[in-house]
């Protein structure tokens, strides 16, 4: 087999059993232990909405962005999906699934059977992204509650275009996080990602406050960044209904993260679990 034709059927891995058997086989551990895993990821972004919507939003009075007035609530509330979906599918993909490979041992139990490191790695992508997606969808609805006492009036109808692009975010996100698993020598140096990778995107990506500016350093920084984009798309989705290029950008950016980074975190997965160059 060519390397071109191996390279495709990592790919192509997503798209078979064993990648939706390792899917499941995490699912069906979340569930019995969702009481405990649920809530410190899942509280996090509505804790951090509450104090910064309404905590520190109380002291903001309505300011312009994109030439209308806008309360620091409703332009919080679209930033965080946006760090929900990232924050999630990223420590999933490091913490979780370094623990799983280290210390858990789970991935050398599934390497028995007739699973492949690439079905390992897809499995571990999916989970990611599919609670970086579930818990997006839980802080959705505890903004749909906000709107019900007329706290907030977004455009729900846009939300459920959002979805789908908010999953594969996750995605790429956690091709991100995987990455890290494969480098970072030990659970002890988690934070030199988080610091390097957490703290620059969490924070200066157009999810708290907007990020403007005419310097050459500020406009590659937003242009390339894929969560400016889809805090911004997801903003103009929610409070115009509209349609933007952000979230083509975003779309762009997110396969383009997916397609480079597959091939690399299993180059280097296979190195690190297996020992093969």
């Amino acid at each position: 087999m060519s390397r071109r034709d191996r390279t495709l059927s990592r790919y192509l891995a997503v798209f078979q059993w064993q990648s939706r058997a390792v899917l499941g086989r995490h699912l069906s551990v979340y569930l019995r232990n969702w009481h405990t895993a649920a809530l410190p990821p899942l509280l996090e972004p509505i804790i951090l909405l509450l104090a910064f919507g309404f905590g520190l939003g109380a002291f903001i009075p309505n300011f312009a962005w994109r030439g209308q007035s806008i309360s620091y609530l409703a332009y919080l509330a679209p930033g965080m999906l946006a760090y929900t979906a990232f924050m999630t599918a990223f420590f999933q993909a490091l913490f979780a699934a370094y623990i799983r490979m280290h210390y858990q041992k789970t991935w050398e139990g599934q390497l028995i059977t007739q699973i492949r490191l690439e079905h390992v790695v897809w499995g571990e992508l999916l989970w990611a992204a599919t609670l970086g997606t579930a818990y997006a969808l839980i802080v959705t609805l505890v903004l749909a509650g906000f709107t019900l006492v007329g706290w907030l009036d977004l455009n729900w109808a846009g939300a459920l275009l959002a979805l789908p692009l908010l999953f594969l975010a996750s995605l790429a996100f956690a091709t991100l996080g995987l990455l890290f698993t494969a480098i970072v020598p030990s659970i002890d140096h988690m934070n030199i990602p988080f610091f390097l990778v957490i703290m620059p995107l969490g924070f200066a990506s157009s999810t708290y406050f907007p990020m403007e500016g005419d310097s050459p350093w500020t406009l590659a920084w937003l242009t390339l960044n894929p969560l400016h984009h889809l805090a911004e798309g997801t903003r103009l989705v929610l409070v115009n209904g509209e349609i933007s290029v952000h979230l083509a950008a975003a779309f762009g950016l997110f396969v383009l993260m997916i397609l480079v980074l597959v091939p690399i975190d299993y180059r280097l997965l296979r190195r690190r679990v297996l020992g093969e160059g």
